[in-house]
This record gives structure tokens, sequence and C-alpha cells, in this order.
């Protein structure tokens, strides 16, 4: 499966000479079609976006959001540093990575892939994807904490961190049955609670007392190849909510999903770029 990607990946640069000879035969479909996929392949994925949001939450934060590196296969670690750079000219209290960090990469290059992470002077907390937890990622997973952990970042699957006057609590992949959603039997909604997952759709498992006052998620790519009417069908959600990208006002509070950096299946991102997510709470 990993040879058949690859191959994908580096035959794809075969379209700039059958460009060139549609051209020559002036084939006009072909030659829009040809420069569609260019964009997608080789411009948008290195294009890397900032959003900025302001959030009501009752209480005052100021975070990076990103997810969905998954770096390995295609991505290096070019597009961490790019966005270690612009994430270090904003002034946020953290830096908070909503899972799948990586796509089939070679073990033995996992602390090059991360280590423009060490780059960053603020807290960095994580929690695992289904990419890191279940199938290639299962293998090197205890590798991949180990070397996270080198570099400064805070693994908080499952886990509950006190951030001043309020609580971050990371749950575990959902794909990968490790959210413990049960740990939001603690809180009230007294308490200024932040959860960080995966999965959207983690939600759906909170009781009808849990709450939290912004949860915060990736795995949907926004669609990755966001081909309007279509793009929905792909995303790898499930039940009443369509999980997109952006905020939603969810009945256990708040929900806002992230787009991510990387790409998987296809090394293509199609009107839906690499972002980093600024989040304003207040």
């Amino acid at each position: 499966m990993i040879e058949l990607k690859l191959f994908i990946y580096y035959a794809s640069w075969l379209v700039f000479p059958l460009l060139f000879w549609f051209i020559a035969k002036r084939y006009s479909i072909l030659i829009v079609l040809s420069l569609l996929f260019i964009y997608a392949r080789f411009i948008e994925p290195e294009i890397l976006l900032v959003h900025k949001y302001k959030i009501q939450t009752g209480f005052s934060a100021k975070y990076a959001l990103i997810g969905d590196l998954h770096l390995g296969i295609y991505n290096d670690a070019s597009i961490l540093k790019r966005a270690v750079a612009k994430i270090d000219k904003e002034d946020v209290d953290a830096l908070l990575i909503a899972g799948d960090l990586i796509y089939e990469p070679d073990p033995k290059s996992l602390k090059d892939l991360f280590a423009p992470l060490q780059e960053l002077s603020i807290p960095i907390y994580a929690v695992l994807g289904n990419h890191d937890c279940v199938g290639n990622g299962a293998s090197i997973r205890k590798r991949l904490e180990k070397i996270l952990d080198g570099l400064g970042v805070i693994i908080i699957t499952n886990k509950a961190i006190e951030l001043n006057n309020i609580t971050l609590l990371g749950l575990g992949s959902h794909w990968a049955r490790e959210d413990k959603v049960e740990l939001l039997d603690n809180y009230s909604k007294e308490h200024n609670l932040v959860v960080l997952t995966h999965n959207p759709d983690t939600t759906l498992s909170f009781k009808s007392n849990h709450y939290a006052d912004l949860t915060l998620a990736g795995h949907t790519h926004g669609g990755q190849i966001r081909i309007p009417y279509l793009y929905q069908k792909v995303i790898p959600v499930q039940g009443e909510v369509a999980w997109d990208r952006g905020l939603y006002q969810y009945k256990n509070g708040q929900v806002f999903v992230t787009t991510g950096l990387g790409s998987i299946g296809l090394p293509l991102r199609f009107l839906i770029p690499p972002t980093i997510d600024i989040l304003t709470l207040y």
C-alpha cells in the first residue's frame, strides 16, 4: 500500500510533460483538468493560511490550533517549520495539536519530522488521532510519544491540565475507542473546560450531563478535496452533525473543527488550504 502511494506521489510529476502535449494537441478540456490537478497537487498544499477567531466562552485565553499534520509519506518537516514560524509571531498562550500527527512515516525520520516544534517557547499540548493509534501508527506509537516528549510536547490523551483558571482535558482517538468521555463526569458548567480531541464525533458520545465550554477537534480536513456539493459525502464523520470546519453550537457546548495541515489518500488539497487557527477566547 505504501509503495502504491509513493508511486502516485512521484508519478504525479508526469502531469507537466502531459500538459505540454495536451497544449500541442489543443485538447482544451485536458488542459483545464491538468491545470486544476497541478494547482491541487503542487500549489495549494504549499499555501499556509492563518485564520483568526473570537469565541465567547466566559473566560480569557488565546491558543494556536493545528491538526492533521500527517507528516510522513506526503509531508516532510517543511510545512511544520513554516507553521512554527507563523505561530511564533502570534501572542498565544499555547499551541494545541488535535491529533493525526503522522501518515505512514519512516520511523527513523520521526525526530527530524517534528524537530521544528522545539523552536517554540510556548507550551505545546497534543492528543493522538486515528492515524497515530491504529494501523501503521500503532506500531510506532510509543516511539512517536517518546520523541514528542523529548521535544517538549505534552501528550494529554485522557488527561487534564490546569492552565491558570482553565482546565484543558484531552480525549483519545474516537476510532481507536480511546476517547474516555466519562472523564467529563468530573466537571460541570461551573468549570472553565476546554476539551482537545481528534474526531469531533467524540462529542456525540457526551452524556446529557456532560458540558464543555469549547471542544477542539480536527479529522475532517474540511473535505481535503473540496468539490462543491460532493466533499461532505466523503468527510469521515458519522452521526447527527455534518462536521466540516469552523465553529458549531452543539447541545453539550461549542465545538470548533480545524481543517488541518496535511493530506491523506491522495497528496492533494483543493479549495481548503493548510490552515493554522488562532482562537481568542473571551
